[in-house]
This record gives C-alpha cells, structure tokens and sequence, in this order.
C-alpha cells in the first residue's frame, strides 16, 4: 500500500472520530431508580383510571391498597412513606426537590411518580406542608415554606390532580425533625393524604 492511500485512511478514519453533536449530561436517577431525562424530554402522562367509589366502609382496604402503591412507585428514593391511621404522609427533604427554586429533573420526576398513585386513588385529598429550618428570620421561613409547598402542589395539579383536592401550607419552622434548628434536614415537603369518602 502506498503511504499516499495509507494517509487517506489516516484521516478518513480521524475525521470518523470527531462529532459535532453535542455530549448529552448523565441523567440523575428518579423516583424508580432508572435515569430521569430532562423536562423537554419527558414522554406525556399515560392515562390513568380511577381506582373506583370509596365508602365508608372502604376506607381501609382502599389506603391499604394506595400505601402499597406509593411504596412501589418510590422505593430507593429516600423518600418516607408512613400511615397515620386511614391518613397517609409522603415526606422527603426539599433539597432533592428543587434546582435553584425551581422544580429539579428528579423533583419532577418524583411529582409524575405521585400523580399516577394520586389520580388512580381520586377520593382522597392532598395537602402538602413545607418546613424549614431557622436559618432565616421566622417569617421568612414561613415564606420560603409556602413557596415550595405551592411549587409542589402546583405540579401536581399541572400533571393532572384537580386542583379542589389540594391545599398549601407554608409552616416554617415548625415541627423540627433534629434538634438543631437550622440542620437543613429540617427543610422539607410533607404531603399528607386522607380519604374522603362519599
């Protein structure tokens, strides 16, 4: 071969090598543990069915049922998922939620996540509590709680949950989880779930 066709082959095969394409970020893993795309890039909500009439009578099977569901569709997640009598509470740190005050690609992940255990069990009703720590005036924190707390239920409702089944709280400093007032573990969301049967 000669060393003309040989250079030809050397740069035919280098110019291969190079891409023009932008390298696409790691994608954070969501509420299923699987890689979470960008927003942009989110397939629509599939539909979801409701999971029937709830009456008095079942109250229990039917948050039974929606416990299971929930703890499924977040497993791994570090998410706290805890029954208080026919209630349920899904709690977890505000710092997964949110990207710089906005909704982060695991946040939103993790609110699509709860809109399919949320819309399949429709007889309930959602309120969503933020806390926070000390680390501003009490009044700011109130603030500052509110605002998370309405991003979330302002998600969810976006996603498909009527907006007549939920509402905000913005509690501040309240109900710390440590002792140390300004540990940052006290900044989180609490969605708290009861039934309402007809």
């Amino acid at each position: 071969m000669s060393k003309n066709v040989v250079a030809a082959m050397a740069l035919l095969l280098l110019a291969g090598c190079q891409t023009s394409q932008p390298v696409e970020p790691p994608m954070a893993p969501g509420p299923s543990g699987l890689p979470v795309p960008p927003r942009s890039q989110q397939p629509p909500m599939p539909p979801i069915h409701s999971a029937g009439p709830l009456t008095k009578a079942t109250v229990g099977t039917y948050m039974d049922a929606q416990e299971s569901d929930l703890r499924n569709y977040l497993r791994g997640q570090s998410v706290l998922v805890s029954r208080r009598g026919d209630g349920l509470a899904v709690t977890l740190q505000s710092d997964r939620l949110f990207d710089r005050g906005d909704i982060s690609d695991w946040g939103d992940a993790f609110l699509r996540a709860m809109v399919q255990v949320l819309g399949h069990y429709d007889h309930t009703l959602i309120e969503v509590n933020g806390y926070s720590d000390t680390g501003s005036s009490p009044d700011a924190a109130v603030a500052a709680s509110q605002k998370r707390a309405k991003r979330i239920a302002d998600g969810l409702v976006h996603y498909g949950i009527a907006s007549s089944r939920v509402t905000v709280n913005g509690l501040g400093a309240t109900n710390l989880r440590v002792a140390n007032a300004a540990d940052t573990k006290n900044r989180r969301i609490e969605i708290k779930i009861t039934p309402s049967p007809k």
